[in-house]
């Protein structure tokens, strides 16, 4: 399809798209708005950068009624930044059908009264304390639904969901669409479509190929991803400077031209005056004059001027809002020449998916790196690239993005190298079994029961954690002798264990309990050796006893 128009939409919401410069719908919005738009459920394998804000908008801008004083639409987002973004791309779209949107978020005014609420993760409480009404909720959505079910407890979703209306309307969308969100979504839909569609069983996203599930694409033959490749940057600040940055870095390279592709007119026209005021002479495909092409869309004038080229080096494609399928990346990058696209890190999951399907390897472009501060602080930069790429990432990105709403990304930066720094002096002195000393931290008490009492290692523990209240994690090494035995606790919790093994029973005996004589002066318990003493009746009375060995411990006689 090449217009909303084609769509089940009211014509007031097609106008209001347009205004806002969205004329051509993106694949998924293509297969998702006419299930959303007939109250069916849905599981959309689509996340920032498919359009899916629109796909699942729109239609229920059309079907749902507003100005009751409480919400008709619940969307969950992963954090407050997510839910206050989304509320103000989603406002300008209702204005002309009177509904009212917000985000249940500081500075907006009376948000429990809006008829579309972007409720963060941290706010879903509201949903059932009675601070947020959902009587009159007729569809639920979750936009980021990977990192809402990555942020909030089951139970707290499960409660949340089972609360809602039968007739309430469900929409799920994530990229992947993991299996606790597949979990989730299965179980609270009814007859859901899957869009694109295909069975998920087994799947955390997308498959390699991408084409295909999509209605209206057209299959376009890949080449080896080993020969082409997209220029990776993610975006940092406004798009607009982001931009603007990337075609001064291209120019200043071979290229002489750059092709700029935005995601609407309305966005090509404005990134054009952003650039022209730096300088840059914007123009449209082709103009020899010009060193800034713009092009809205994937139009085909765009690519004919690209194919038309003698030599594809001399123009890069750079891609100022992410393709919104893997056809429009082949249209946009698919002649040879360097390619660039700039993403928000949001985006990359959809990227990704797009790139693999159009048959693109990504490169990530990173900035250069600062000059060598200290051996410490590099090896702590090198650990933290090597984190930053692994996919286990990504629930902590949502940790990042809650801290952002409060502290600077300067702030939270300081404080994870804070934190890798000091987890790297505690593994230096780690206690281990079998270590000839205990870090400082700890101290070594002498406890009056051993293996002829029949106490056990579990058994001291338990004793010992149930008396004090000391938990057992601040327990060290327990070593059971054969009449006593040798426990480390923390130095803080030394005095509060004593008190409360001294005088109870255990094993039939009265248990006396004390700082182990053979610590240093510091608190750290030397190794033991106590094979060794004198071997008189004297001798082994004094070591049941919990004395240590003449020479150990003790001061020699002048």
């Amino acid at each position: 399809m090449t217009s909303f128009n084609e769509l089940t939409l009211g014509p007031e919401t097609v106008a209001a798209l347009a205004a806002q410069g969205m004329e051509t719908p993106t694949p998924f919005q293509v297969a998702a708005v006419p299930v959303i738009a007939r109250g069916n459920d849905l599981l959309g394998r689509a996340g920032p950068g498919s359009g899916t804000l629109v796909a699942y908008g729109a239609p229920l801008l059309d079907r749902l009624e507003g100005g009751a004083g409480s919400p008709v639409c619940l969307v969950l987002c992963t954090g407050q930044r997510q839910a206050t973004e989304l509320a103000r791309s989603f406002a300008p779209i209702c204005q002309g059908s009177g509904h009212r949107v917000a985000a249940l978020v500081k500075n907006w005014n009376a948000p429990v009264k809006a008829d579309f609420l972007f409720v963060p993760a941290d706010r879903i409480q509201a949903l059932y304390d009675g601070s947020v009404s959902v009587n009159g909720v007729k569809a639920v959505v979750f936009h980021d639904g990977d990192g809402v079910v990555s942020t909030v407890s089951r139970d707290l979703l499960e409660t949340f969901l089972s609360g809602l209306p039968g007739t309430c309307q469900r929409v799920f969308c994530g990229l992947p669409f993991g299996s606790k969100l597949r979990f989730l979504a299965r179980r609270f839909t009814r007859r859901a479509a899957t869009v694109p569609s295909g069975s998920m069983r087994g799947e955390e996203g997308p498959s390699r190929s991408g084409r295909g599930s999509m209605p209206g694409r057209r299959e376009t033959p890949t080449r080896d991803a080993a020969h082409r490749s997209l220029s990776l940057v993610v975006m940092e600040g406004s798009r607009q400077e982001s931009v603007l940055a990337l075609v001064a870095e291209v120019l200043r390279g071979s290229a002489a031209h750059v092709l700029v592709f935005a995601a609407s007119a309305d966005q090509a026209a404005d990134l054009g005056d952003f650039v022209g005021l730096h300088g840059y002479v914007c123009g449209p495909p082709g103009d020899p004059s010009a060193p800034v092409w713009l092009s809205s869309g994937e139009d085909e004038a765009a690519r004919k001027v690209l194919e038309a080229l003698p030599d594809p080096a001399v123009v890069a494609t750079l891609s100022g809002s992410v393709p919104p399928d893997a056809e429009a990346a082949e249209t946009r990058h698919g002649t040879g020449g360097p390619a660039w696209v700039l993403a928000a890190v949001r985006e990359l999951g959809h990227l990704k998916t797009i790139a693999s399907g159009a048959g693109f390897g990504l490169r990530r472009i990173r900035p250069t790196r600062p000059l060598r501060v200290s051996s410490g602080i590099d090896g702590l930069a090198d650990r933290m690239g090597e984190l930053v790429r692994l996919p286990e990432a990504a629930p902590y990105y949502l940790l990042v993005e809650s801290l952002l709403d409060r502290f600077t990304a300067a702030e939270v930066a300081a404080a994870a190298l804070l934190l890798l720094d000091r987890e790297k002096s505690a593994k230096k002195v780690s206690v281990r079994p079998g270590q000839a000393a205990p870090p400082p931290s700890w101290v070594r008490l002498f406890v009056s029961v051993g293996k002829r009492d029949e106490v056990s290692t579990g058994k001291l523990l338990g004793t010992l954690t149930g008396e004090s209240g000391v938990p057992g994690n601040r327990v060290g090494q327990i070593d059971i002798r054969e009449n006593h035995s040798l426990v480390e606790v923390r130095e803080g919790d030394a005095r509060k264990v004593i008190a409360a093994l001294n005088g109870i029973t255990l094993g039939g005996r009265a248990v006396r309990a004390d700082y182990d004589r053979g610590r240093d002066r510091q608190g750290v318990a030397k190794k033991d050796k106590w094979s060794g003493g004198p071997r008189t009746s004297a001798g082994k009375a004094k070591r049941d006893a919990g004395y240590p060995p003449k020479g150990r411990g003790t001061r020699r006689p002048r």
